[in-house]
């Protein structure tokens, strides 16, 4: 049998422990319980690694100090010594002697001679170990399996990898079932189908329809166009009824500045909206558009008949001008009813009609000021009254008059006259 060296990681797994014989009788001092220490070797005797609980030696005589000294006068070669001393003597002789093939039972005399010399007058037994205990009879042991044990107890007592095994592996277990059901094609698809069911049966339930749409009072064009936009949509799910998407739409309108979409109760869709007004009739390539006060427009209309309230412009480029037109409207004023409305030209200025093909030609900046000048001189000296073509202010330096050819001829007429 060879003997068992504890000093080593790892056991002989092939030794056998003697059912009768102490644990301290084949260990020394340096022990694998030593090495944990005490809490180490009641968590061991708590996992039945040790098969009872260890009960230290109580001697009859209390142990002198670690430090304290004392004579030695039986060991070979020490005449004094401190009691750490002794012990590590007794270890190494221990060691020795198990290495030489001594009985495990047999007691070394450097520990007999350092009993005597604490006052003991004979070693009636072999020490018991602090930490020893029987082993059971008849048994073998692996110290190895009992290592292993430990450490897979103490991996368990970790939360995370506790965590991991309990709640990884039923999901893990869960998602490797799940993929293996889905991955025939045919049940993904009745799957889906199914799902897609209850889905569909759930969101066009009565409770949840919008069948009724709510307007405002609008104007005569626009109310056509909101039916088209909305009614085509309902009866339709709340769930499934896109309001943004709606608004856009009706914002999209001429007609419409903003818009806003609300559901009432009863699958009533309640619909609130920002006019825009018309204020300006732009005769373009396309015909006639009405245009509100930023140049959007509005609606087509079939002739100047249906909005004769509103002032009238012409020309490239004039629905890009309409705020600058307007000042000039509002600054025509005094001219009443002889104003018929404003040209763009060239897409750089403007050109007031006037009854009678009367034209006023403006320059392109400080249009304003020279259309007031005009007015002052007509409210003045009734310039515009007289037979006059054209006044041409485009250079406001040196203003130029245009008359008709039966005023030239009077006004020859009156020069001869006066030469005579």
């Amino acid at each position: 049998m060879r003997p068992l060296d504890p000093r080593h990681d790892a056991y002989d797994d092939d030794a056998d422990v003697p059912g009768d014989a102490p644990v301290s009788a084949v260990t020394d001092t340096r022990s694998f319980w030593d090495h944990l220490g005490a809490t180490r070797a009641e968590e061991y005797a708590a996992e039945d690694i040790l098969p009872h609980p260890p009960a230290p030696v109580t001697p009859s005589d209390p142990l002198p100090h670690e430090d304290e000294v004392f004579p030695l006068t039986d060991m070979p070669g020490t005449a004094s010594g401190s009691l750490n001393d002794v012990l590590q003597a007794h270890d190494h002789d221990l060691t020795a002697t198990l290495d030489e093939g001594a009985p495990q039972n047999s007691v070394s005399p450097y520990a007999l001679s350092a009993g005597q010399a604490m006052g003991h007058d004979a070693m009636p037994d072999p020490p018991v170990a602090p930490f020893a205990a029987v082993a059971p009879q008849g048994r073998k042991r692996r110290a190895g399996t009992s290592r292993m044990r430990y450490r897979m107890q103490r991996i368990w007592l970790t939360p995370f990898y506790r965590r991991a095994i309990k709640l990884g592996t039923p999901v893990a277990a869960m998602a490797l079932a799940l993929g293996l059901y889905f991955s025939n094609a045919e049940r993904s698809a009745a799957f889906a189908a199914g799902v897609e069911a209850i889905h569909t049966a759930f969101v066009e339930r009565p409770e949840f329809m919008v069948t009724t749409l709510e307007l405002p009072r609008t104007a005569p064009e626009l109310e056509p166009a909101l039916r088209e936009k909305l009614e085509a949509e309902l009866p339709q799910s709340t769930f499934r009824l896109d309001l943004d998407d709606l608004r856009r739409k009706v914002e999209e309108l001429d007609w419409v500045r903003t818009a806003d979409l609300r559901l009432k109760s009863d699958g009533v869709l309640s619909v609130t909206l920002t006019e825009r007004v018309p204020a300006i009739l732009w005769r373009s390539g396309a015909g006639l558009e009405l245009l509100d006060a930023e140049g959007v427009r509005v609606a087509l209309v079939a002739h100047r008949g249906v909005r004769a309230d509103l002032p009238l412009v012409a020309g490239q480029g004039a629905d890009a001008h309409v705020a600058e037109a307007l000042e000039l409207l509002d600054a025509a004023a005094p001219l009443g009813d002889r104003l018929r409305g404003l040209i763009r030209m060239g897409e750089r200025r403007w050109d007031v009609v006037l009854d009678r093909d009367q034209r006023i030609r403006l320059p392109e900046t400080g249009a304003l000021s020279a259309l007031e000048r005009v007015i002052a001189l007509d409210q003045a000296q009734d310039l515009l009254a007289r037979d006059l073509i054209v006044a041409d202010l485009r250079d406001p330096a040196r203003p130029v008059l245009q008359i008709s050819e039966g005023a030239m001829d009077t006004l020859r007429a009156i020069r001869s006259q006066s030469r005579e």
